[in-house]
């Protein structure tokens, strides 16, 4: 995937480059005065079935700057950490505490805020921050007067699409098995290892049925109750690994930059100011968020 963008302006080709890392000083400075919108990859550094590599955060880093490239937008350079805490019992996997996740994204935004840039969007890998990145975009409204947006792209499946793709009504997907593996086969084929493919290991937990990974039930009631994966899957695979395949993974690629380049062009139409709601110096505390994610 190219990082620079070539067009022709007046009878010259311009190489345009993508990446804020990549740019020069002076580069920077001219690229922001057209006020372009910065995608802020993020992702986790975590396990994703014996087959996959760990760093599922180049998925999210891939799919920002495929988007930039189709917008005329800036890719930012990837957060590589996720609170994931339910995945820590595992090996090679790096959560960071909910608070320690919040600041780094607080401080990222603010550093593009001071640059006069009004159109920030999250592209969040990793299912795990929404409830974080929730309050933070919504804090910084209230504090900075500002709409950041996010987009969680394993969240555009639907129903209908994913019994296209795997040609079954409700394929076995989940943590440790697909889509992750296709795309991984699609986009870092060098990566996988088929041959340590593993079937997923569910069990219940204490008698409770296993909705997510902070949510359980019995008979028709839901509570919420925080599980880590190694209670209810001891090789960390919830979904089947086996129907993955690198051609599904092209198709799911295509779709996904597809729909992140319409809601990029469709956020470039907001009016992301707003009026400051309350005043803080400091990021609104997380302390009501449960963070023992690097414990």
């Amino acid at each position: 995937m190219s990082s620079v963008q070539v067009s022709k302006e007046e009878g010259k080709l311009i190489r345009r480059k993508l990446e804020l890392a990549r740019m020069t000083f002076k580069e920077t400075e001219e690229t922001l005065r057209k006020n372009p919108v910065i995608l802020v990859p993020m992702g986790s550094t975590e396990q994703h079935g014996a087959q996959c590599p760990v760093g599922d955060f180049r998925i999210a880093e891939a799919l920002s700057k495929a988007i930039a490239q189709r917008t005329d937008s800036i890719s930012a350079p990837v957060i590589p950490y996720s609170e994931g805490a339910a995945a820590r019992n595992f090996p090679g996997a790096i959560p960071l505490r909910a608070d320690t996740l919040y600041n780094v994204v607080w401080d990222v935004c603010q550093g593009f805020l001071r640059l006069d840039l009004d159109h920030l969007l999250l592209v969040c890998g990793d299912h795990g921050n929404v409830p974080i990145l929730e309050r933070l975009i919504r804090n910084m409204k209230d504090q900075c007067g500002i709409r950041v947006a996010m987009a969680e792209q394993f969240r555009w499946f639907t129903p209908s699409w994913l019994e296209e793709l795997y040609n079954q009504p409700a394929p076995p997907i989940g943590h440790g098995g697909d889509p992750v593996t296709s795309l991984n086969l699609h986009l870092l084929p060098k990566d996988v290892r088929p041959d340590l493919i593993e079937p997923p290991e569910r069990r219940e937990f204490q008698d409770l049925q296993v909705k997510s990974l902070s949510q359980v039930a019995f008979d028709d009631h839901m509570f919420y109750l925080p599980i880590d994966y190694d209670e209810v899957s001891p090789n960390g695979v919830r979904g089947d690994a086996a129907i993955a395949t690198r051609e599904i993974g092209e198709k799911i690629w295509e779709r996904f930059t597809q729909i992140g380049v319409t809601i990029v062009e469709r956020f470039k139409q907001v009016e992301t100011m707003c009026k400051i709601l309350a005043r803080s110096p400091r990021p609104a505390s997380t302390r009501t968020t449960v963070s023992n994610g690097g414990r």
